[in-house]
């Protein structure tokens, strides 16, 4: 039987380690052959974007600056220039026809921006076809070219048929076949495309193109850059442009909830703003001027991550943000290093194996439910808190939907098995309840929840109360072993609980070395109705005393044998009206009963050392049990501070058919001397008790009666006399 606790909890420690460990296992399986399902992807997906939403933001570069094509007809005609301005200024007049425009117009652009001393001018457009102005443009273009990016754009990227791929460039009206058919050759071109994940979104940049991820486009050992490389590398910082070819996950810019400003390219042009504005150009002195189409008749926007918004001439796009404002902050985050890195595969899974053990743990270490739970929400909170604080600190963004699930999953499964085990257990120990309580009183413990047992109200009902106390036990305490007399104690306290269960009792407590059991306080509806319900509450308790003093004489035969001291013990019994409930405070409470009846046992209890008995029974006990037990008179006591005496017995044995007939004739004998005492007949009860003391010497009562009598003899009591023992003391 010893073995059986460490069994359950063996068993316990294994399946709550199965299920955290399995559910571990089965996410790094999932992760490992690339069947994640999709919602979980999903998940790992928003969590990346929470954090670029709320998260550390990169700053805005003030030397990078966004030039906005915005549209024709808002351009001039918005009413920032007078007639007179747009009639005397012949580039706002060039903007005031259809698009696309005049290409006279890009290379008075770049000229204005080269001669204004702007470090680099990226032009987000390609120039596919021929148009009006090439010639100017292309002057522009080779006139600075050491400053100047245009674009070229990849078509089909990813599909993996090289032969489909196509790249188109500028026209060989603004760059010669020369510059374009031999890629990495001229530094004036890079591909303008940037390439989203499947949902649309775009979170990576790519810097470089070789043949292997572009499709086989580019030429076997060559590299194209993209125009925001080309960028980076004419304002003098080539080192910055990240060596990979591959994708590279970047931070967005963003500076009081604001991306970069945007200026109007009209403004350029017009003499008053290059002048308030842009003070005659030094604004532009050493910057990277990106120019690209703003307006949105361009359609030139693109999903980014979380929750931002971008303002436009009255429309709100959530989760996007322009295309030329892209290519700055893909410019920005190399020129300040504000790239991301993510965990390796084996990280990530490590990762995951911590989640599944922090739950197994967890489960072992913290029992109670809702705590368990809230120990888990608050790991949970300060694992998502920690990642935010490293992806805002250290660029990493370290995994949280599949560690989170793990734990959260694991945690609330292991508490489901702790759960069903506690359902198992209740069971069992229900089972192993009724073993010594009766079913109805287990279910009204267990099952009624509008028992009085479970409010702060009390009921008045009649009860049996039985006190048992051990003989001498303070003088033990003072001279014996603790540890055997500890021992000792708790042998005795077992088989005395156990006898009172065994006969439908109520442990109410201990009270040190005394025990305190209570029938008839918790009731069934059944046995609320039973007419002979208090009968058999007092035959259970009498049955209950009788019983403790056979099991205690079996306990002595057991301590002789092995050296320890035997107990003796005293028992009082009493039936009454008592109140039960729970008492006590709001820290402890506790089920009993309070009342004279419960004081009255208590003193029986205790004047069994008086007359040198193990068993006393209250005049309301014997008249419930006087059929079924053979009593003897103790006689009339009259306790300290009670003006009316009440009869006192002791239980000889039970009657029936295997009753001691010689016991019960003895007994007679005994009660014919105490109804001689009580009629004053002195020396006739003498000779009554001397009779019965010649077949049972050294019996305490007869000494005790005799003795009274023979003081009654010398000093007469008075008329009012009626044979009761008055107490002095409690």
């Amino acid at each position: 039987m010893q073995f059986k606790p460490l069994k359950r909890r063996t068993r316990h420690f294994w399946v709550v380690t199965g299920i955290c460990g399995g559910i571990a296992v089965t996410f790094l399986v999932m992760l490992w052959t690339g069947k994640e399902l999709g919602a979980i992807q999903h998940l790992e997906t928003y969590t990346e974007d929470f954090r670029m939403s709320f998260g550390r933001h990169a700053l805005i570069d003030t030397n990078l600056l966004l030039v906005g094509i915005d549209r024709p007809e808002y351009s001039v005609n918005s009413g920032s220039f007078s007639e007179e301005e747009v009639a005397q200024n012949p580039d706002l007049r060039l903007l005031q026809k259809n698009w696309p425009w005049s290409r006279k117009i890009w290379a008075q652009l770049i000229t204005k921006l080269a001669d204004a001393k702007a470090k680099v001018i990226v032009i987000d457009l390609v120039f596919g076809a021929e148009g009006d102005g090439d010639e100017e443009l292309r002057a522009a273009l080779d006139k600075y070219r050491s400053q100047i990016v245009i674009g070229c754009n990849i078509h089909d990227l990813g599909n993996n048929r090289g032969d489909s791929m196509t790249l188109d460039v500028p026209n060989p009206t603004v760059l010669s076949e020369s510059s374009t058919n031999l890629f990495g050759y001229d530094d004036r071109i890079g591909y303008v495309n940037i390439w989203p994940d499947d949902d649309e979104v775009l979170r990576y940049a790519r810097y470089r193109l070789d043949s292997e991820n572009s499709g086989y486009l580019v030429p076997k050992g060559a590299v194209l850059e993209s125009m925001d490389a080309r960028a980076i590398r004419k304002y003098g910082f080539p080192e910055k442009i990240p060596a990979t070819t591959g994708n590279v996950r970047f931070r967005f810019a963003k500076e009081d909830g604001a991306g970069y400003h945007i200026h109007p390219l009209s403004d350029i042009f017009s003499p008053k703003t290059w002048q308030v504005n842009y003070q005659n150009g030094e604004f532009f002195r050493g910057k990277i001027v990106m120019v690209g189409p703003t307006a949105d008749i361009f359609q030139d926007f693109h999903k980014i991550p979380g929750l931002a918004k971008m303002v436009l001439h009255k429309r709100v796009f959530q989760s996007q943000m322009l295309g030329p404002e892209i290519h700055l902050n893909i410019i920005g985050a190399a020129l300040h290093g504000e790239f991301l890195t993510e965990l390796e595969p084996y990280q990530e899974q490590l990762a995951i194996a911590i989640a599944g053990l922090m739950a197994t743990l967890l489960s072992f270490l913290v029992r109670l439910p809702f705590r368990r739970l809230g120990m888990l929400v608050m790991i949970g909170l300060a694992y998502l808190y920690i990642s935010l604080w490293v992806f805002d600190h250290f660029n990493l963004i370290i995994p949280i939907a599949r560690p989170v699930l793990v734990l959260t999953i694991s945690g609330v499964m292991a508490l489901g098995y702790d759960y069903f085990r506690e359902q198992v257990e209740r069971t069992r120990v229900r089972k192993n309840f009724e073993r010594y309580v009766s079913k109805n009183i287990v279910k009204e413990l267990l099952d009624n929840q509008e028992s009085y047992l479970h409010s702060l109200e009390g009921v008045r009902r009649p009860v049996c109360i039985l006190f048992s106390d051990v003989r001498g036990f303070t003088t033990m305490t003072e001279s014996a072993d603790p540890g055997l007399l500890v021992k000792q104690l708790n042998e005795y306290f077992g088989e005395m609980v156990t006898v009172v269960f065994a006969n439908e009792g109520t442990l109410d407590k201990f009270i040190g070395d005394a025990v305190m059991a209570v029938w008839g306080n918790i009731l069934t509806p059944e046995q609320e109705k039973d007419p002979q319900r208090q009968e058999k509450d007092a035959r259970n308790a009498v049955s209950t005393a009788l019983a403790m003093k056979r099991s205690l004489a079996k306990l002595n035969v057991d301590w002789k044998k092995r050296g320890m001291q035997e107990l003796r013990i005293g028992i009082g019994i009493n039936h009454g009206d008592v109140i039960c409930g729970n008492m006590g405070s709001s820290e402890k409470m506790e089920t009993t009963v309070i009342g004279d009846a419960v004081n009255t046992a208590s003193r029986l209890e205790g004047l069994t050392k008086k007359f040198h008995l193990d068993l006393l029974l209250g005049e309301s006990t014997a008249r419930l049990v006087k059929d079924r037990f053979i009593l003897r008179t103790v006689g009339l006591i009259q306790p300290k501070g009670k003006t009316v005496p009440a009869e006192v017995f002791t239980v000889l044995g039970e009657l029936g058919a295997n009753a001691d007939a010689i016991l019960m004739k003895w007994n007679q004998d005994y009660e014919a001397g105490v109804r001689l005492f009580r009629s004053r007949s002195f020396v006739a009860a003498i000779q009554q008790f001397e009779i019965c003391l010649a077949e049972k010497p050294n019996d305490p009562l007869c000494e005790i009666y005799i003795e009274e009598c023979n003081l009654l003899i010398k000093s007469p009591p008075p008329e009012s006399w009626n044979g009761a023992f008055v107490m002095t003391e409690k």
